[in-house]
């Protein structure tokens, strides 16, 4: 007992914390990329370049880059240096033009940034078909009227020919897309073929006027959007896993796809 007691003091005496410190390499900066396609929109995108880990958490320009998008074998459309300011969804997007996205499923769009410095980015994207929604329901618990709350039911068919990849967003008449109510990623490997039905929590009140999105994806967007959300999830958690985003382009960093999406607006009665 004595000599349990005495290797315990000793060890309490000792000073068990170490600072480590751990040199990341300085690694050169590279392209970084934001382009959504949209059906009658024009071609817009956002051009950065990274950062380090310690740097100041800014958005760095690239300038006399040359950004070219291609559908099929048309020739490129040339987007230049634009700042635009989109307030609704909080977005900047430094290139433009103002041809507008007209597809039909089957398109590929090819991207291509080239810059000063010798750098090359490039991204491709296939228009898919548009999904459907079914139908739209729900329903309210069994709390007071003044007090009641109501979940929501979307309902979609699955294509069987197809593997496929959804994203769901719900968001309410006074919020834009930013602040949505549902942000949710469903893919179809145990409901192949069939109906498919999300189902959310309660969390809408009577008289909630809703718009509700379905998006159809291809497997590169839905990786690129789960693995920013699985980043957001172990941000500052210490026993969460390291999580690498999962771009859907060569040569830098960022996301090229063609968002194709069905809407429905139903208010909650």
């Amino acid at each position: 007992m004595l000599l349990c007691l005495a290797l315990g003091g000793a060890l309490a005496s000792c000073d068990m914390e170490q600072e480590i410190e751990v040199k990341l390499p300085k690694l050169p900066p590279q392209l970084v990329v934001e382009c959504y396609l949209v059906n009658n929109e024009p071609m817009k995108l956002a051009l950065s370049e990274s950062a380090g880990y310690f740097d100041a958490p800014e958005a760095i320009i690239v300038k006399g880059a040359t950004v070219t998008i291609t559908k099929n074998n048309e020739a490129p459309v040339v987007l230049r240096d634009t700042v635009l300011v989109d307030q609704e969804n909080q977005k900047v997007y430094t290139h433009y033009n103002r041809r507008r996205v007209r597809t039909a499923p089957g398109d590929v769009f090819k991207l291509l940034i080239t810059d000063t410095q010798g750098r090359r980015l490039t991204g491709t994207t296939t228009v898919l078909p548009p999904v459907p929604i079914d139908s739209v329901g729900w329903k309210f618990n069994s709390k007071p009227e003044q007090s009641q709350e109501a979940y929501l039911l979307v309902r979609w068919q699955d294509d069987a020919a197809s593997k496929n990849f959804y994203r769901l967003l719900v968001h309410k008449a006074d919020t834009s897309g930013i602040d949505s109510q549902l942000d949710a990623e469903v893919d179809d490997q145990l409901r192949n073929g069939k109906k498919i039905t999300y189902t959310t929590t309660y969390r809408f009140q009577r008289n909630d006027t809703l718009t509700i999105k379905l998006f159809h994806l291809d497997e590169s967007y839905y990786e690129f959007i789960s693995s920013i959300e699985d980043a957001r999830r172990a941000n500052g958690n210490p026993f969460a896993q390291p999580v690498t985003i999962k771009s859907t382009v060569a040569g830098g960093f960022g996301v090229f796809t063609h968002l194709n999406f069905q809407t429905k607006e139903v208010i909650i009665k």
